[in-house]
């Protein structure tokens, strides 16, 4: 007790108006390491355990890969549009596809456990280190045949139509494979993890 008196906090000590230079002297003084400085210096908020059901989870992950599919879906539309109408209507679906996408990755890339893989080891608990790098072995299996496939195909494309119709597809190909590697390790996870556990409240005396 007398010690925590003694050492207060780094965020107590900002607070005091002691100035940073002092800080980070305090700091090394205690022997922190690097990790540990910038942990106390800015510390993040703890991971929530707010997920939402699984059902929702598959949803969301579904609503993210979906509006990209659409996006492209858009794109080839827009090659062979003509009319106004047409043009217009596919402007609305591009707006409400990367509204969908925005969404859809804001939420699942907070801070909780299902977004594990995002967050340092030294964060979770051991279950959830071992089921993030089941996710990561997952989501390995799924990109590398789709990096293998990606090159060619994109390629062959280029060849076939030479020009921005052919780069705007590769584009595509390319932003498709950025999206998984980014996000696939997270979408398994909010896959497979079962609904949370319901809080009990504590039975009043």
């Amino acid at each position: 007790m007398n010690e925590d008196l003694e050492n207060p906090s780094v965020a107590e000590l900002k607070r005091s108006g002691m100035p940073p230079k002092q800080v980070l002297a305090e700091m090394k003084r205690r022997g922190m390491t690097s990790q540990e400085m910038i942990d106390a210096w800015s510390p993040k908020p703890p991971v929530s355990s707010r997920v939402g059901s699984r059902s929702l989870r598959r949803r969301v992950v579904i609503a993210m890969y979906g509006t990209y599919l659409l996006i492209a879906l858009g794109l080839q539309l827009s090659f062979v549009a003509s009319a106004r109408w047409m043009t217009a209507g596919l402007g609305v679906l591009a707006v409400v596809a990367i509204a969908g996408a925005t969404l859809s990755n804001g939420w699942l890339g907070r801070r909780t456990y299902v977004n594990a893989p995002q967050l340092e080891d030294r964060e979770l608990d051991e279950r959830l280190v071992q089921i993030k790098n089941q996710a990561y072995r997952t989501a390995y299996k799924i990109i590398t045949p789709s990096v293998l496939v990606a090159g060619p195909l994109a390629y062959l494309l280029l060849s076939i139509e030479p020009g921005s119709h052919g780069i705007a597809h590769a584009v595509l190909i390319y932003g498709f494979i950025a999206l998984l590697v980014t996000t696939l390790p997270t979408a398994v996870m909010a896959w497979r993890e079962p609904d949370p556990e319901p809080e009990i409240e504590p039975i009043p005396a």
